[in-house]
């Protein structure tokens, strides 16, 4: 039977089970590509793995999720490519091959959004990763174009994570040396 209790003071006397609201993530999705996984630190342990994986689209196959020594798939929690399933891989060594998503925490640090001038650029180690550039960038008024995450190397714009000025579409240079031409600008780490 179900029971509620009013009061705020009351002790379980070992016979009530507690039913508690689950606790809220910040989850990104990280895109599955070969050697995929989390930052250091950013990791989900098991017990939270489908909580924070249904929060991205994550789906149980057969009611279940998958929990294994996987080799051939990132450490932690992730989803498989094809279905979305959930899966939880206990071997810290393994490396995924593109065909598995990890599910990470959200970095906590909090964006800015440089001026759109040439050469403008964020200061060293003040760059969000490629995992955390959709949460930062979205934080400062960016958006997705067409639903999807640009990323590309482009000689004219910044290196790692920024919004183009035009029409404030996130974006990730993923090749450094760069420079900026003024169009776009930087989402950095506020320091």
């Amino acid at each position: 039977a179900i029971h509620y209790s009013h009061n705020q003071y009351g002790k379980n006397n070992g016979f009530f089970h507690s039913v508690c609201k689950p606790a809220e993530f910040e989850v990104t999705l990280v895109p599955a590509e070969r050697g995929a996984k989390c930052r250091i630190g950013h990791e989900f342990s098991e017990q939270e793995c489908i909580v924070a994986a249904k929060s991205v689209g994550g789906l149980l196959r057969g009611n279940a999720y998958l929990v294994g020594d996987f080799t051939n798939a990132p450490d932690g929690c992730f989803l498989e490519k094809r279905d979305k399933a959930i899966h939880y891989n206990r071997n810290i060594d393994g490396v995924t091959a593109g065909e598995h998503q990890p599910v990470c925490r959200t970095e906590a640090d909090e964006a800015s959004l440089l001026p759109a001038r040439k050469g403008t650029k964020c200061a060293p180690y003040h760059d969000f990763s490629r995992e955390d550039c959709i949460a930062a960038a979205e934080s400062v008024g960016g958006v997705l174009r067409d639903g999807k995450f640009l990323t590309g190397s482009w000689p004219y714009a910044p290196h790692q994570c920024f919004i183009e000025k035009r029409d404030g579409a996130i974006h990730f240079g993923e090749t450094i040396g760069t420079v900026n031409n003024g169009n776009y600008q930087p989402v950095c780490i506020y320091a």
